[in-house]
């Protein structure tokens, strides 16, 4: 009899480990990445459970040879096969690896991309409506389709060898950057062109196109009055002064603050701030909009007259449960109710007034006496400091090492210019606090 329950236990338990679905990972850097950020429970073995899968948004395998959340990563990840099963990813940072193929076509929730720095030869994001920007480059590329991209703000497909390239569809595209490819044409929508092209960049021989198929473009201005019918494609330029009154330093100052400038918005572009904003409303249980009125009131990001609150948001949030409990416990033994049960143990028992009062002074409580004194400090107090502490956590998970540092390598392979030119123009120019 034993003997059957034993072979019964370990059928089930057999059966219990079969059923657990899993997804093959078949780079072992990858692998050893999604262990050390907690992600895959089930330890190396090629897979990991498609439940882990599941609940992953957030995923920084930046340069894992140096990322100090990559302690035991041993090379560099030269496949993300198996990324098609995180069906919630929102967030993908991939920077400085060695990786040749990357499909997305599953993960239709990714908001925000950045493969730079890889072995990508295509590239095909037509499958992804939420992007909001994506960097992708220095790689390989000779294939980038991107489809309809209303929302697309950021786009840098640099360093490429990139033959064409449609962001006909892109509508909303404030920052591009499509230099040192092989591109003689880019297809465009004039009046996303008008809008936005400041912050564009191309080669100067690459033509902006707003009918690809046509042969011989027609040069015109970036503002007409009005549009103006016709089957000939037209190559969009700006027309520029001969004549200036500035100087070069002038001009030099300009470009140090437009670098800056750009250097804020990916810093705190839209997507990851919205991100850090989840993980930090998920840690205390906190209402979106609540937490995004804190974030205005205290966050110091873009304002650097307000001071930050250094001390454990955990400390606050453990005192200011305590006061609150406080103030409920105070205001059940509010005053008028605690004298109307005194009278009814005088009139029960036919006592004076003062021997009950002296008895409570010598018999009564001590816990229960503490909750009448007064507080040395309120629960609001508490309750404010616990509030700037969330959002001062929030701010430097925002602004955290790894993640400033890409940022910062981007720019300046944008503009080669070098880390101390960058840091110096970040304190002189830049609108985001440091932390």
């Amino acid at each position: 009899m034993k003997l059957i329950n034993t072979f019964c236990i370990s059928i089930l338990f057999t059966i219990s480990l079969f059923s657990q679905e899993t997804i093959i990972i078949p780079d072992i850097g990858f692998e050893e990445a999604l262990i050390d950020l907690n992600i895959d429970t089930n330890g190396l073995n090629g897979n990991i459970l498609v439940s882990d899968a599941r609940y992953v948004v957030n995923l920084n395998i930046n340069t894992p040879l140096d990322n100090k959340l990559l302690p035991n990563v041993n090379s560099k990840i030269k496949s993300l096969s198996g990324i098609e099963h995180f069906p919630n990813l929102k967030r993908l940072d991939c920077y400085g690896n060695e990786i040749t193929k990357l499909d997305l076509s599953k993960n239709t929730e990714i908001t925000f991309l950045n493969c730079s720095d890889n072995k990508i030869e295509t590239l095909d994001l037509s499958n992804n409506p939420n992007l909001f920007s994506v960097s992708c480059d220095n790689n390989k590329l000779i294939s980038l389709k991107l489809g309809d991209k209303p929302t697309m703000r950021d786009l840098y497909c640099n360093d490429n060898k990139l033959t064409e390239l449609n962001i006909k569809n892109c509508t909303a595209l404030e920052n591009f950057d499509a230099s040192n490819n092989k591109l003689q044409k880019i297809l465009i929508n004039k009046e996303t062109y008008s809008k936005y092209s400041e912050g564009w960049y191309k080669d100067s021989s690459v033509a902006y196109l707003e009918n690809m198929e046509a042969s011989a473009p027609i040069q015109i201005t970036k503002v007409e009055s009005t549009p103006k019918t016709t089957s000939t494609p037209k190559t969009i330029t700006t027309e520029k002064s001969n004549q200036s009154t500035e100087t070069a330093a002038n001009y030099y100052e300009k470009f140090q603050l437009s670098v800056i400038t750009e250097y804020d918005k990916l810093l705190l572009a839209p997507s990851h701030l919205d991100n850090k904003k989840l993980e930090v409303q998920q840690k205390y249980s906190l209402d979106g909009s609540q937490f995004s009125q804190w974030i205005a009131e205290y966050s110091n990001l873009t304002n650097t007259n307000k001071t930050v609150i250094k001390t454990n948001t955990a400390v606050y949030f453990s005192k200011f449960k305590h006061l609150a409990v406080n103030e409920y416990e105070k205001l059940v033994l509010n005053p008028s109710y605690l004298q109307s049960k005194k009278e009814e143990i005088q009139q029960k028992y036919n006592l004076n007034p003062g021997d009950l009062t002296k008895w409570i002074d010598q018999f009564g409580t001590p816990s229960l006496k503490a909750k009448t004194a007064p507080q040395k400090e309120s629960t609001e107090s508490y309750y404010l400091k616990f509030k700037k502490s969330v959002v001062g956590e929030y701010e430097k998970l925002v602004l955290n090492h790894s993640y400033t540092q890409s940022v910062k390598s981007k720019i300046q392979q944008k503009y080669n210019i070098t880390a101390a030119q960058l840091s110096e123009w970040i304190v002189k120019h830049s609108k985001v606090k440091a932390l």
